[in-house]
């Protein structure tokens, strides 16, 4: 799958920035204020905040099998300790909290009691982390406004249903009502070419029956219509 956001950093590395000591994570370079979302299921650890220092502003996530994952940097947080969490929920937003030279995702893994590499899980945070997280059509910014996005969308598509079910039922009534004029135009024009057919109109008794064969036809389709 396309890459979304630039591995800037790789586990294991030795970087001055943090003073020769080996990495701990996997670096995903991303404008502040993009969606972070859990990439499995779990339940909220911890919430962190360390200042200018470490990871800053962070979220630990236990999942179900009993690893930890560790978001690091992130500018908000919208989830609490002892929240379950599942794939794709919004655990906040990216940023440059804590020990940061640019506006990126710390991730890390905890397995059996110490780090581990966590590069082979940088495809489904890659898969879920979102877009740049701008002001909700609201105008809301943050967590909240994407609360609010979802309960706009969310009362957007109702509202779009409800309209598609009258359109669909005055179709269906108006398809009832042609049926019903086809019916006395039909046997009206039969009967006016009947009669002038027998008064000597050339082809009138055939076009009476044209006009019987659309008739029956305009029947046949309208009423599976107005059903």
């Amino acid at each position: 799958m396309p890459m979304k956001f630039r591995v800037s950093s790789e586990y294991g590395v030795l970087e001055e920035i943090r003073g020769g000591r080996e990495h701990h994570g996997v670096d995903l370079a991303m404008p502040q204020g993009t969606e972070l979302h859990s990439i499995t299921s779990g339940t909220v650890e911890r919430v962190v905040n360390h200042g200018a220092d470490n990871i800053g502003r962070g979220v630990i996530v236990r999942t179900d099998s009993g690893e930890l994952h560790v978001y690091g940097h992130m500018d908000s947080v919208a989830v609490h300790a002892g929240e379950r969490v599942f794939p794709g929920e919004l655990l906040g937003m990216s940023g440059n909290t804590g020990h940061s030279s640019g506006p990126h995702l710390h991730f890390g893994l905890i397995k059996d009691g110490g780090f581990a590499d966590p590069t082979g899980l940088i495809p489904d945070l890659q898969r879920y982390s979102g877009e740049i997280a701008g002001p909700s059509i609201l105008g809301i910014k943050g967590p909240a406004g994407w609360v609010a996005d979802k309960v706009v969308d969310h009362a957007a598509e109702h509202v779009a249903h409800g309209a598609r079910e009258h359109i669909i039922h005055w179709l269906s009534e108006a398809a009832g009502v042609l049926v019903d004029l086809s019916y006395g135009i039909g046997l009206i024009g039969c009967s006016v070419l009947i009669i002038l057919g027998a008064l000597g109109l050339r082809d009138g008794y055939r076009w009476s029956g044209l006009v019987f064969g659309a008739y029956s036809l305009i029947r046949l389709l309208g009423g599976g219509l107005s059903r």
